[in-house]
């Protein structure tokens, strides 16, 4: 296994991007189990929580597959990770640029608008118990940036499974990467801080099975994220002289 040193910003990046390509480069073959959390936080030398995270993504990238009392394993070659492969390196490396969180964020408007609408239709009573320990969490993490991020994924996440659209699902487990970076990029503003009192306003759509209202809830919710975004990257460009 390849290891590098940890840098100390976005550490559950960096375990992410290093796992992520030792199961590129076939250090691990389909199937077989990789490192347990405790064997990977110690060669990272990290917490077990980050090498969590880092794993958490794989997973929903369809790379590794977990099974319960036994570990973690590389999952076999599937559609999704073809896909995964063929979305441009550039694109997945602009973490740093302005106009790719835009982007992402459009993007949301575009596909979660419509996806919780179907999801309020289609959403079970365990679906919304699980959204709401989501939301509860949300809340407790608000100061702690990577564990609130992970808690923003995993309530999207929930809700794409609540579509009970194969696709859907398996759209928001291959965007999981640039979502994350879309997401850290927002949080870090204090946008998505906001997002706490609009995902309240979803749940309560979902709780009336209501789709209107659910898709009306989540279009306001990434609409005013995308609207203090552009506003605060506009108030960080110094005037011309």
């Amino acid at each position: 296994m390849k290891v590098n040193p940890i840098k100390k910003q976005y550490i559950s990046d960096q375990v992410f991007e290093q796992l992520q390509e030792n199961l590129f480069d076939g250090v691990w073959k389909p199937g077989e189990k990789i490192p347990s959390e405790n064997e990977l936080a110690a060669a990272f030398g990290v917490s077990r929580i980050t090498v969590r995270q880092a794993l958490s993504r794989l997973t929903a990238l369809g790379l590794i597959e977990t099974r319960l009392g036994e570990g973690s394993f590389v999952a076999e070659p599937n559609a999704g990770m073809y896909m995964q492969d063929m979305m441009p390196i550039m694109y997945l490396n602009s973490a740093s640029s302005r106009d790719s969180t835009r982007e992402m964020l459009e993007f949301r408007l575009i596909y979660e608008v419509e996806a919780a609408g179907f999801a309020a239709i289609r959403i079970t009573e365990e679906n919304i118990a699980r959204l709401k320990i989501s939301l509860d969490n949300m809340r407790e993490y608000r100061n702690t940036m990577e564990q609130y991020i992970a808690e923003d994924m995993r309530f999207h996440k929930i809700i794409a499974e609540a579509t009970d659209n194969s696709l859907v699902m398996q759209l928001n487990g291959i965007m999981q990467n640039i979502l994350f970076l879309g997401i850290k990029d927002t949080v870090a503003l204090d946008v998505d801080r906001e997002g706490i009192k609009h995902h309240q306003r979803i749940i309560e759509a979902f709780d009336l099975r209501d789709s209107d209202k659910a898709k009306n809830a989540m279009r306001e919710h990434l609409t005013i994220a995308l609207n203090i975004y552009v506003t605060k990257q506009q108030s960080l460009v110094l005037p011309q002289h």
